[in-house]
Parts: C-alpha cells; sequence; structure tokens
C-alpha cells in the first residue's frame, strides 16, 4: 500500500529545493538543469496531450465491482461470464449487476453460503424448443426431469450445478441455423459449436438487459453496450484526464453515506443523489490514515505560495505543485493541503490534501516523477464497505443437514427413499445438490445425486433394490461440498431385511 503521511518534519536533503526553499535552512540549491527540467515538464503541453482519455478504456464494459470480484472469479471470470456490461444496482435490499452471460446478484438476507447467486434470467427469456439431439447424444444426468446431455454435464457441475447454473429448464436440441448444440438452464445457456469440444454460455446477461445496456443496435447477435460509466462521471473523468485520475478501480457503486461513487487509482468521484449530474472529488487523504500535519508559518521563498488556513497559518506549496494541479482544476479538485512537502523514502516527496497526495520522484524518469500518489487503491481496500471476502462467505459451518429413510428397512426387493432437509442460520438452502455414498454389502461404493433441493430446502432420492440377506445394514453418508471443497457429510444406515 501506499507509504503514510507520518512524518512531520522536512528533510533536508541538499538536491531538492523543496525542503531547502520551506523550511529556510541552508544547503545547496536544487541545479538549476533540474530546476529547468522539471518545470520544462511541468508546463509542456506536448506531454500533456494525453490528458483527455481518448480510447484507453474497453467501451461498453465496466470493471466487476469488488463486491462481486472473488464470485465473479471463482466461476471464471469473465473468460466463462464476459465481461461485466453495467454498473452496480441496488433493488429490494440485493445488490446487482450484469455480466454478458447472466446476473449477479448478492442478498444479504440470504442464508450465508446462498448469498451470491445468478438471476434466474433464463425463465424470463423464455425457450424455443429446436430439433431433439439423436440418441447417441441421450448420456448424462436427469436433473429436474430434463437430461443435462454428458456434453455440458462437466461445465454445469464445475460452474456450481444448479447452485448457480440453475436447474435445466429445456431438453439439449441441435441448433441447425446457428451451427450448435444448445440446452438451457434457469441462470445460464449453455452451447457448443459443431465441430468443437468447448463449452460457451451464452449472453443472456446482454440480452436481458437490452438497451440498457446498449447505445445502438446489436451487431450480429451481439449486443453493443454503453460505456464505461454514467455520462456525469464520463464527463469528469474526461475533464480531469485519465493519467491523473488513474484507471477505474469499481463501476457505479452506492457508498456507505448513500452518495454514487467511483473509485479510481489516485481519487474517488461522487454525486449526491439530489445532485446526481454534479459530480466531485471525495477528500479521503485523512479517512485512510493520511494524517493532518501541524499548521505552520510562511516561507520567504519565491519557489512556494503560502495557504492560508486559519490565523496566519497554513501550508506552503511548490509553486510547481501548484502550476501541476492548475492543469487538472487546482485547488478546487486537489483540496486544501494538510501537510507540508515530506519525504517517505529517499529521493521521494510528498504534499497532501484533503482529496489526494502529489508525489515528485527522483528516482524515476520522466512525466512519472510528479503526479498523484495511488491513494484510491487504499481507500478501496479500507473504506469500501462492499469488500467482502467471498469464500468466507461461502461456507457451510452452520450447515444443519438433517437425514432420514422413508422406510426404517426394506426387502432386497424395496426400493428405499432417502430425504435431505438442508438449512443454514435456520434459512433452507436452495438449489444445492447433495452427493449420496452407499457402502454395498461387497464393499465398493456407488454414487448418485439428489435433484436439487427446493425452496423449503428439501430434497430426495429413490434406491434401487439392493440384493442381500437379511440382516444386513446398509451404510451410507451424504455429502455437501462448500466452495471451500470441504465435504459435510452426515452418515446413517439402513436393514435389509426379508420377510418369510
Amino acid at each position: 500500500m501506499s507509504p503514510k503521511c507520518l512524518s512531520r518534519k522536512i528533510y533536508l536533503i541538499p538536491i531538492i529545493i523543496l525542503a531547502v526553499t520551506l523550511v529556510g535552512c541552508s544547503g545547496a540549491d536544487f541545479g538549476e538543469t533540474d530546476f529547468n527540467s522539471w518545470s520544462n515538464r511541468l508546463l509542456s503541453w506536448d506531454e500533456k496531450s494525453d490528458k483527455y482519455y481518448s480510447g484507453n478504456l474497453k467501451p461498453g464494459t465496466y470493471p466487476v465491482d469488488l463486491l462481486f470480484s472473488d464470485f465473479y472469479l471463482a466461476m471464471g471470470g469473465e473468460t466463462t461470464l464476459g465481461p461485466a456490461i453495467s454498473p452496480v444496482s441496488t433493488s429490494e435490499g440485493q445488490t446487482k449487476q450484469f455480466i454478458e452471460a447472466g446476473l449477479m446478484i448478492f442478498d444479504p438476507s440470504a442464508a450465508k453460503s446462498s448469498r451470491f447467486s445468478l438471476a434466474p434470467l433464463g425463465l424470463e427469456l423464455g425457450v424455443g424448443e429446436g430439433e431433439l439431439l439423436g440418441k447417441a447424444y441421450r448420456t448424462g444426468r436427469i436433473i429436474n426431469g430434463y437430461l443435462v446431455i454428458v456434453d455440458f454435464l462437466e461445465e454445469y457441475e464445475r460452474l456450481g450445478g444448479a447452485r448457480f447454473v440453475g436447474k435445466p429448464i429445456s431438453e439439449a436440441y441441435n441448433n441447425p441455423e446457428k451451427g450448435r448444440v444448445e440446452q438451457y438452464f434457469e441462470n445460464l445457456g449453455f452451447y457448443r459449436l459443431d465441430g468443437e469440444t468447448k463449452i460457451r454460455l451464452m449472453p443472456y446477461g446482454a440480452y436481458a438487459c437490452d438497451r440498457n445496456c446498449r447505445t445502438q443496435e446489436p451487431s450480429a447477435g451481439i449486443p453493443i453496450r454503453q460505456p464505461i460509466l454514467p455520462d456525469s462521471f464520463l464527463k469528469k473523468t474526461f475533464e480531469l484526464g485519465l493519467p491523473f485520475v488513474g484507471k477505474p478501480l469499481t463501476g457505479l457503486h452506492f457508498s456507505p453515506d448513500g452518495k454514487q461513487e467511483v473509485i479510481f487509482e489516485n481519487l474517488v468521484l461522487v454525486a449526491d443523489n439530489q445532485a446526481p449530474s454534479e459530480v466531485y472529488v471525495r477528500p479521503i487523504a485523512e479517512s485512510i490514515g493520511t494524517h493532518a500535519q501541524n499548521l505552520t508559518y510562511p516561507q520567504d521563498s519565491s519557489l512556494s505560495i503560502f495557504y492560508e488556513i486559519e490565523g496566519g497559518m497554513g501550508y506552503n506549496i511548490p509553486i510547481y505543485f501548484i502550476e501541476y494541479l492548475d492543469l487538472y482544476g487546482g485547488m478546487q479538485v486537489a483540496g486544501e493541503p494538510i501537510s507540508e512537502v515530506f519525504s517517505p523514502e529517499a529521493g521521494v516527496y510528498w504534499q497532501c490534501f484533503t482529496n489526494l497526495c502529489l508525489q515528485f520522484n527522483l528516482n524515476v524518469e520522466g512525466d512519472q516523477r510528479l503526479r498523484p500518489v495511488p491513494l484510491g487503491k487504499e481507500y478501496k481496500a479500507v473504506d469500501y464497505e462492499s469488500a467482502r471476502n467471498y469464500e468466507a462467505s461461502q461456507g457451510l459451518d452452520n450447515l444443519d443437514l438433517k437425514v432420514w429413510e422413508k422406510d426404517t428397512f426394506v426387502s432386497s426387493n424395496g426400493f428405499q427413499e432417502i430425504h435431505v432437509a438442508l438449512f443454514e442460520d435456520g434459512k433452507p438452502l436452495v438449489n444445492f445438490e447433495p452427493v449420496l455414498i452407499v457402502t454395498m454389502p461387497d464393499g465398493s461404493q456407488r454414487k448418485a445425486y439428489f435433484q436439487p433441493s427446493d425452496e423449503n430446502g428439501r430434497t430426495s432420492i429413490k434406491l434401487s433394490p439392493i440384493e442381500a440377506p437379511s440382516g444386513t445394514l446398509i451404510a451410507y453418508k451424504i455429502c455437501l461440498l462448500g466452495m471451500d471443497e470441504e465435504p459435510r457429510c452426515v452418515g446413517d444406515n439402513y436393514l435389509i431385511w426379508n420377510s418369510e
């Protein structure tokens, strides 16, 4: 992280004129060559011609909000789900963000391990039937009354099964018009192009978000999406210049104080809900531990300007910092100074303002010598309320897994039925697929999947008859995997009893 403004002392380095002039100490002057080159770099419009952003941001995509970042990566990131195509939004207590393949949801009222999910966009989009596949394809696993063909089954399980993909809502069909095999699920859609083995996801999110995520009609069936930021934030970003604000670290979101906020590498832009078109820079320097220094007196120097705060006291600002800030909106953007120039490390000199800090670094060359300190990264880590540990939220430590059999004993010709109820903190877990592992009389094991749990957290499975003499105990266990891949299992048994 960025070093903190901890020092209240201006270091006396002979080669830096700032320290010499601001504290009024004797010492060698800043070299005339260095003085001129620094001044020229600051004032050269040629080197500042990239102040206004001209295409470095990928149009139509957003940073994945920090709240969803770990979930997004756990699901395969952009390679699997495509880019984010909207900022986050909140409604009915849920936080949402569209990605190309779907809609991510965070619901703080849900059971801990179910707070992150994908919306059932497939149910909203509707499913058209195509040409049923031939018998050669009719292998896989029956879920919700539909066969998930073996081509899609591995990807379905890799992405979390019904828990995140949702239950299938169609058979697998051949789509000759698009040259692919496709199958629709509640939350995602799968397809495989003819002649390929790679499984791809349909753009559920792009089509569901529709014109809210487009600026013009889709080309070749791929929606063209809107700019990375809302117009008011984009305008302010252009005004300040992307090199000055730094790359965006989040999309638009609501901050803890209820304001609309976007965190950039070097600073944070906000807007009040009552005036969303008026975007300004948030004061973050003190909130992340960059503490203000004591006020001081003006120094008699032609190379600095005194900024009075109170009672004839304030801070001395190098003219070169002022001229640099004037290129990007001046003190109105930076805010009042909260420190003198100080050195957090050899050859590096900082001065902090309420909204940002500037650094002059003798250890680098070119226009990187004078630039804002990347405080946005630290603000995001420290003060961004939506920051959460995804895997921790997906733990099953408080899992209540109840198991029972329909019958205490069955004959060797009878069917047994195993029931499961899944709860976490008293809340039912929906769309979880427990695994049943049965130990057979010969010691071998057989594995089967339960159907996804319903809205009450319940599911069941029927076992085929097991040939065994009376008095044989059939041991089984039922396991559930969390995102941490640690199995939570409950074991039990039932009795084979053949009545004469």
